[in-house]
């Protein structure tokens, strides 16, 4: 191989690493945005856990998959189903009905006042605040 047949191929073997790097972070990201979701907290339904503006990671529940007593969730809201509320569930029954709690009652709507929602309504399980990084 001569220095230009030796610079093309370095060129062509560069070129492919880049394409093949790229087309892994593409499919890492695109698995991130199908598995989590990213919510602002907006009220202080949740406080002192979470605050207003707060920024949290939450994991989309697969099919069929309860949230547990305790867990924060991300549901929708069955009075306006556009809106997603965060709260903490109290209680999964037998039917897997799930009742959700505000950590600060005065200050949440919450399953005292809709009842009880259905297992499909809870869309992810809170895996941690990004946002603030320190309080």
């Amino acid at each position: 191989m001569n220095a230009e047949q030796d610079g093309r191929h370095s060129a062509l073997v560069l070129f492919l690493r880049v394409l093949l790097a790229g087309a892994v972070a593409m499919a890492v990201v695109s698995w991130f945005r199908r598995r989590f979701l990213r919510f602002e907290v907006a009220g202080e339904s949740m406080a002192p856990a979470f605050r207003d503006g707060d920024f949290v990671l939450a994991r989309r529940l697969a099919p069929g998959e309860l949230p547990r007593r305790g867990d924060v969730v991300l549901a929708r809201d069955p009075r306006l189903p556009s809106r997603t509320l965060l709260k903490r569930v109290g209680s999964v029954d037998l039917h897997g009905q799930v009742t959700l709690y505000g950590d600060n009652g005065p200050a949440s709507t919450d399953s005292r006042h809709f009842g009880a929602l259905p297992p499909e309504a809870v869309i992810a399980r809170v895996a941690w605040r990004y946002w603030p990084l320190i309080r």
